[in-house]
């Protein structure tokens, strides 16, 4: 396999975990009897990701250390980002991790009930 088609097929997985873990993190803290956590995650996130400081409100700490965190040491280990381009790059791959959160919120919020 290719280097870059490795580490596509990482940061796809990397993409899953961050919303697997922001997925497992909102079932602390909100009505889980809705079986929509992928959805409201989404609906918080799509515009600005700041949006899930209110839905948690947590001050941040669920947006900070599901997906910032794990974006930038995802960035850091398997691409080699500079501390200087992490940010940049770290709020693009939560961007993505958004999307496809949005493209896959059924299949996630499934996935969560069985």
């Amino acid at each position: 396999m290719s280097k870059a088609k490795e580490l596509s097929k990482l940061r796809n997985n990397i993409i899953i975990d961050m919303n697997d873990f922001i997925i497992k993190y909102a079932e602390n803290i909100l009505d889980v009897s809705k079986n929509d956590l992928a959805e409201q995650i989404y609906e918080a996130a799509k515009d600005d990701v700041k949006g899930l400081d209110q839905l948690f409100n947590d001050n941040g700490y669920g947006r900070t250390t599901k997906y910032t965190d794990i974006a930038e040491g995802f960035l850091c280990n398997s691409n080699h980002v500079g501390p200087e381009e992490v940010e940049t790059e770290a709020q693009k791959l939560v961007n993505e991790a958004i999307e496809y959160l949005g493209k896959n919120a059924q299949s996630f919020d499934q996935w969560r009930a069985e």
